[in-house]
């Protein structure tokens, strides 16, 4: 598969994502396809649909835009540095994030996402006691710089 291909791929896959498109997904993702992100690996048709359910009941509005490196490959692998935003809980959140893909033929088998669930937490808390309890982390984390 050529690299122009693996990139369309990878468009398809988070456009699937932004327009809750399930139907494209699957036409470009393996039987065996998992996805591990920081909130846990999803693998097979049953849990990615789980995971899906709760991303698009959790996530309004998403989209997401290449930064930095943007997409980079290097043979059947690649890295899609990005930003996500959108709404979640009633709060517009943007954050970093960064993902790889393997691809399995004319397919995508694996995605690992990597996103930095405290500084989404921070924009996404809208509350005063999930607020001060996040705000509390950050500055424990963040004493003495």
């Amino acid at each position: 598969m050529s690299d122009e291909k693996r990139i369309s791929m990878m468009h398809d896959f988070v456009k699937s994502l932004e327009a809750k498109d399930r139907e494209k997904m699957m036409s470009i993702i393996t039987d065996d396809f998992c996805w591990h992100t920081p909130s846990g690996s999803f693998c097979g048709g049953e849990e990615l649909s789980r995971y899906l359910d709760w991303f698009e009941k959790n996530i309004d509005n998403l989209k997401f835009k290449g930064v930095g490196l943007d997409i980079m490959i290097q043979g059947d692998r690649a890295i899609y540095e990005h930003e996500i935003s959108g709404k979640m809980q009633g709060e517009k959140v943007t954050f970093p994030s960064m993902c790889s893909y393997k691809f399995k033929g004319e397919k995508i088998q694996e995605v690992n996402t990597l996103y930095d669930r405290l500084t989404l937490a921070e924009q996404a808390s809208s509350s005063w006691l999930p607020k001060k309890m996040v705000n509390t982390v950050v500055n424990q984390m963040e004493k003495g710089l």
